[in-house]
């Protein structure tokens, strides 16, 4: 996910999408560059068209620079949040 669309259109295709109850959805909602911050603005983004995902980092931890790993892992605890 583009780390400048924290606005609800970019989420709109999701809206009404029905997955399997099996299924679990999670948006790669978390960039390193911009942290806490901009994981909620695209979460606050996201809840306008699902109420239920997780997040993660949009190609995951296997891409990435060994280095950046431990301090993602905390961003992502705190993405994980429910936000106020």
């Amino acid at each position: 996910m583009p780390r400048n669309r924290t606005d609800p259109a970019y989420f709109a295709p999701l809206t009404g999408y029905k997955l399997k109850p099996e299924t679990k959805l999670y948006l790669g909602l978390i960039h390193y560059t911009d942290g806490l911050a901009g994981a909620q603005a695209r979460v606050r983004a996201a809840l306008t068209a699902v109420s239920h995902f997780g997040v993660t980092t949009e190609c995951g931890l296997g891409c990435r620079s060994a280095a950046t790993v431990p301090d993602l892992l905390p961003l992502h605890a705190q993405a994980a949040q429910p936000l106020n």
